[in-house]
């Protein structure tokens, strides 16, 4: 099912006022078009991928983040400090500084030993355990 021109001017004009969208569009009763048009799933789907390539230049993705880091890391212009905050930002992007330890059963009994003294009191240091989802 196609829209047809006033139709496709509310969802073009629409800015939240359904009224105003459907007065400016050229419907004749503007207060009930508005309606209408608001209950039609491809009016509704034009102006929600309006609204989605209006915000669209204002969100950085990852790759734009992961190239603007990069761009800020090599350039030899600027301070070094905003240089290496870049490059750790970049790595962090990228998961570098995450270290994985393989856990074998005689590693879990130690640990399981760990959590017991240091619930008891025996441990004098200040330990926290958290689990690592794999």
């Amino acid at each position: 099912m196609s829209l047809t021109d006033k139709q496709q001017r509310f969802a073009e004009l629409y800015e939240g006022n359904a009224t105003e969208a459907a007065s400016k569009a050229g419907y004749k009763h503007p207060k009930d078009a508005g309606i209408r048009c608001l209950k039609n799933v491809e009016i509704c789907r034009l102006i929600q991928n309006r609204r989605n390539e209006e915000l669209e230049p204002d969100i950085l993705t990852r790759i734009d983040r992961q190239v603007f880091w990069s761009k800020v890391a090599m350039d030899e212009s600027l301070p070094m400090k905003d240089r290496l905050k870049a490059s750790e930002l970049l790595g962090k992007s990228e998961g570098d500084f995450i270290t994985k330890h393989a856990v074998d059963e005689s590693t879990q009994n130690s640990l399981a030993d760990l959590i017991k003294r240091i619930q008891s009191g025996a441990g004098q240091s200040s330990v926290a355990i958290v689990p690592v989802p794999a």
